[in-house]
């Protein structure tokens, strides 16, 4: 395509300087001279807009010349500057000029010769003719800078009706094309500066912005969504600029009235009161206000004080409806609404954005605009891609940063100092340290104590989370070994190491090598001495901002390992009984709460118990007991559960066991307590009774089930006194 275009520029170069060549010069007589300096000084000397003077030679060669003699002149006068100026023109821009300028030399040739004008005297003539040349040079549209040159034209038409061709007005064109210079260059200088403050107070308000949005929602980066989407429909439904500028100003500061609103109401993680929503109200009014001191040359404050208002009228501040909201308020209600549906909060994560969009759409004509709606629609994931490509700057990105980690260690603290579960605690800090420091495993490492005090102590796995967890779920670490010992035994952060030689003590598995840097922070608390150490497979070393965090995390998990293994300890002794170790009453309420399958209800009572404290003792019975309880142990299977309720008294629950099924394994339990009694007292001297009802299949609540089953025991064990019940016959 470029060679095309060379050549045919070749070829008219040709034809024109041929043409040029052979014009009859004295058609035009002395003047031909004049002529030929006048188009090779107008075509030199070029405007503001990239055109030149040439406007000038056409002009006043309309008395003196025929189109083809003028169309050649003024071409091989474009030609010649094309050739000789440092700036090399493009084929396309050459193009361009010849273009114009040929349709001028024929529109003004056209009317100054046209019959329609020849009532007219010279000078109405050039006046004419003067206008269909600007025509000509601007047809293909016209702008400030082009608009402002027309004077000139006229002018140019006065001197060639006054003053007839010669040397002499080759000055006076170069000093018209000076004076335009000077007035053209001043109207750059006037508009440029105007842009430039347009542009200085447009990053003023976007920095003010976001500066705002990174202290108040450092999760989120709404503040470009908004304008990106708010933007792209004010120009899908053809706003005028001055709407459209308002609208950009609006959508970046439509919140900044939240700050009149208090913290504790603003992040609050549920629903709000009452009292507490006429208190969030008032911020479209006090951002409006706020706006309207900046005295924005457009209407920016109308539209942050009416964009909670709803299309049905429910809205506020005044309840306005439909079309009575600005339209610049109409986006902007539904654009914020989708973001802050896309947007983290206290209370809720994020929503996808196409379930926000479909929540948006299904309160089209009744919160929002329905022409407004169908546009976001439609074009949303177009949108969302303009957002996503977006960069707000490094010193944003720093404000968000520190706002985050100020935020998610907040939340960290809360949660550990709320609970005292190790579970909640561990998904805590898996949490935090998920966006705070980037890792493929972790590990908290926790010191077993060596039975044998000759040896080293062990660190063991509490918690894993992330990749390779089989290769860390077995490990044993001694005290003062790898990175994670030596943390744990100084008591100081360790880092650059190397992290697989850790594995060096998983026996086959240490030719494994799956980690690149590993950093260990000393957990110390109390009893409690280990380390949590985080492993990256890539290789990214640990920074200083790394270690840092680490030192803020540290110390919050050991004082709530500690606690949290307090509490353990106190639970496992509530929940147990002392002289069996068995699940007391306490748990096997909570066991019962949480009955999912059908399961058998057991309750057992010992039969000759208090002959046997009676007769051998109490230490004897207790003796019994710790025996029994071993046996029930050792006789459930999988998820069955064995509790001692009080005294000779025994529960199991058994899931899975339909009624056919639990006779032969109550039969079971009763000879292991009959062979338990022989065992320790050499006869016969304690049975077992044994009644059952059914979750899911009997009526009734856990409670009201286990006292069904509890008054079937006591008829079995009325039955077994009489005689009625022998070895071998159902107990159930």
């Amino acid at each position: 395509m470029q060679i095309a275009r060379r050549i045919g520029l070749a070829l008219c170069a040709v034809l024109i300087l041929a043409g040029s060549a052979s014009i009859d010069h004295t058609t035009a007589g002395a003047n031909y001279f004049a002529l030929s300096l006048l188009a090779i000084t107008s075509f030199g000397l070029t405007l503001a807009d990239d055109s030149d003077m040439g406007f000038v030679f056409v002009i006043l060669a309309l008395r003196q010349l025929p189109w083809t003699d003028t169309m050649l002149m003024g071409g091989a006068a474009l030609f010649i500057h094309s050739v000789v100026r440092k700036e090399r023109q493009s084929p396309q821009v050459l193009l361009r000029r010849l273009a114009s300028t040929g349709a001028a030399i024929l529109l003004s040739q056209a009317a100054f010769h046209g019959a329609r004008l020849s009532q007219l005297d010279l000078a109405g003539r050039f006046m004419v003719a003067s206008v269909f040349c600007f025509i000509g040079y601007n047809f293909r549209g016209l702008n400030k800078l082009n608009l402002w040159s027309f004077p000139y034209y006229p002018v140019a038409a006065a001197i060639a009706a006054l003053f007839p061709v010669s040397v002499v007005l080759v000055p006076a064109v170069f000093v018209t094309w000076r004076s335009y210079r000077i007035y053209a260059r001043r109207l750059e200088q006037r508009c440029a500066e105007s842009k430039r403050m347009m542009d200085l107070h447009m990053r003023t308000i976007e920095t003010l912005a976001m500066a705002i949005e990174a202290k108040e929602q450092p999760l989120s980066g709404r503040t470009r969504r908004v304008q990106i989407y708010s933007m792209e429909l004010g120009k899908a439904l053809q706003l005028e600029k001055p709407d459209l500028e308002a609208l950009r100003s609006a959508s970046l500061l439509y919140d900044i009235g939240e700050m009149a609103v208090p913290e504790h109401i603003m992040r609050k993680p549920g629903a709000l009161t009452a009292e507490e929503f006429e208190k969030v109200k008032i911020h479209p009014v006090v951002g409006a206000e706020i706006l309207e001191r900046v005295r924005f040359p457009y209407p920016v404050a109308p539209l942050v004080r009416t964009h909670h208002e709803r299309w049905d009228g429910s809205g506020y501040p005044r309840g306005l409806a439909g079309t009575e909201i600005p339209i610049g308020a109409r986006i902007l209600a539904a654009v914020d609404t989708l973001d802050a549906l896309t947007s983290p909060r206290q209370h809720r994560p994020a929503a996808r954005l196409d379930e926000a969009v479909k929540i948006v759409v299904e309160e089209s004509g009744k919160a929002f605009d329905p022409e407004v709606v169908s546009l976001i629609a439609k074009n949303y994931k177009q949108w969302e891609a303009q957002f996503a490509t977006h960069h707000n700057g490094d010193f944003i990105d720093s404000i968000f940063a520190a706002q985050r980690e100020v935020q998610t260690l907040l939340d960290l603290t809360n949660a550990l100092n709320g609970s005292i579960d190790l579970d909640v605690t561990f998904v805590a800090i898996r949490k935090a340290l998920r966006q705070l420091v980037p890792f493929q495993t972790m590990v908290v490492w926790t010191e077993r104590p060596a039975e044998d005090r000759s040896q080293l102590s062990l660190l063991e796995p509490m918690f894993l989370d992330g990749e390779h967890l089989a290769i860390w779920s077995s490990a044993r670490i001694p005290m003062g070994a790898g990175i994670s010992g030596l943390a744990a035994a100084s008591g100081t952060q360790q880092t650059g190491l190397n992290p697989n030689l850790e594995l060096a003590f998983l026996g086959a598995l240490r030719t494994l090598k799956p980690f690149r840097h590993a950093f260990a922070a000393p957990l110390q608390s109390g009893v409690v001495r280990g380390t949590l150490t985080l492993y990256r497979a890539v290789d990214l070393p640990f920074s200083p901002e790394d270690a840092r965090l680490m030192s803020e995390i540290a110390p919050k998990l050991a004082t709530a390992i500690a606690n949290g293994l307090r509490f353990r300890k106190i639970n496992e002794v509530d929940l147990s009984d002392p002289l069996t170790g068995l699940p007391n009453a306490k748990a096997l309420e909570l066991k019962m709460k949480n009955l999912e399958e059908p399961t058998a209800v057991v309750v057992c009572d010992l039969d000759g118990f208090k002959q046997v404290n009676d007769t051998y003792g109490h230490l004897a019975g207790n003796r019994l007991l710790q025996d029994l309880a071993k046996g029930f142990q050792s006789g459930c299977r999988g998820a069955d559960f064995v509790a001692r309720t009080g005294g000779d008294e025994f529960v199991l629950l058994l899931p899975g066991r339909r009624r056919h099924e639990t006779g032969a394994r109550l039969e079971q339990f009763r000879e292991m307590v009959r062979a338990t009694g022989r065992l320790i007292f050499g006869a016969d001297v304690v049975d077992a009774s044994f009644g059952a009802a059914f979750y899911c299949i009997d009526p009734g609540t856990p409670e009201e089930l286990l006292a069904k089953a509890d008054s079937r025991m006591y008829r079995r064990k009325s039955q077994q006194k009489a005689g009625v019940v022998r070895m071998g016959q159902r107990s159930a």
